[in-house]
């Protein structure tokens, strides 16, 4: 019985081939550690729409599934238009697009009504290298309903647009509840960006829970919606 061995190299790819008494064998291993050259192309986030989140800085992805890092091609099917951009951040949902990225891929108005927030005909694609989609690791349904920031005041961050929060404690995405204990005045935002202290509201948010005047509700419950 005769053993020989080889060493091929193709694309990347490290195949070790053993010959054993004239029967060939081959065991092959990628020459990469991390990368998944596999799920280039792949696509992610079928059947889902992509939302629009009022988040400011170059154009990005906000993603539950897909590491920070992954780079992604969305093509709005609509209109055709295509833009790559990586996933900068978490979010609630597969994919949710930031204002830059939104800009790039939407249709424009053109004066025939509210602009759009959401494109419902999409198709999301991995583009190169990257870790395979992963389900979403924070168990956000047995958080619901959960308080936090107990003790914390809520102020007022003077950016326009529609209700929103920013937060330096809670992941972009959260969904919370915010109410006044005073008032009983209360509003659901999700936080969109991170701000100083455990929460912030923009005017819209702010408007809703404190009375005409006021810059921070000192007496204030805050629960996790999801």
């Amino acid at each position: 019985m005769r053993w020989s061995r080889g060493w091929i190299t193709a694309a990347g790819v490290v195949s070790v081939v053993a010959a054993v008494g004239g029967t060939a064998f081959a065991l092959a291993g990628s020459g990469a550690l991390s990368s998944q050259s596999s799920v280039a192309g792949k696509e992610v986030c079928a059947g889902q729409p992509v939302e629009l989140r009022e988040v400011g800085g170059p154009a990005g992805v906000l993603s539950d599934q897909l590491v920070v890092g992954t780079s992604l091609r969305i093509t709005n099917l609509a209109n055709s238009r295509t833009i790559t951009v990586p996933v900068v951040g978490t979010s609630t949902k597969c994919a949710a697009l930031n204002f830059a990225a939104f800009e790039a891929v939407r249709t424009p108005d053109a004066g025939r009504g509210p602009a759009e927030t959401v494109f419902r005909r999409v198709r999301v694609e991995i583009v190169g290298n990257a870790p395979a989609p992963v389900e979403s690791s924070q168990p956000r349904a047995e958080a619901a309903g959960r308080v936090v920031c107990d003790g914390a005041v809520v102020q007022l961050s003077d950016v326009g647009g529609r209700a929103a929060g920013f937060s330096s404690q809670l992941p972009i995405g959260t969904v919370v509840r915010v109410t006044n204990l005073d008032s009983g005045r209360a509003v659901t935002v999700e936080v969109v960006a991170t701000g100083n202290g455990c929460l912030g509201l923009n005017r819209a948010a702010f408007g809703k829970v404190a009375e005409s005047g006021m810059s921070v509700v000192k007496r204030v419950r805050i629960e996790e919606v999801t």
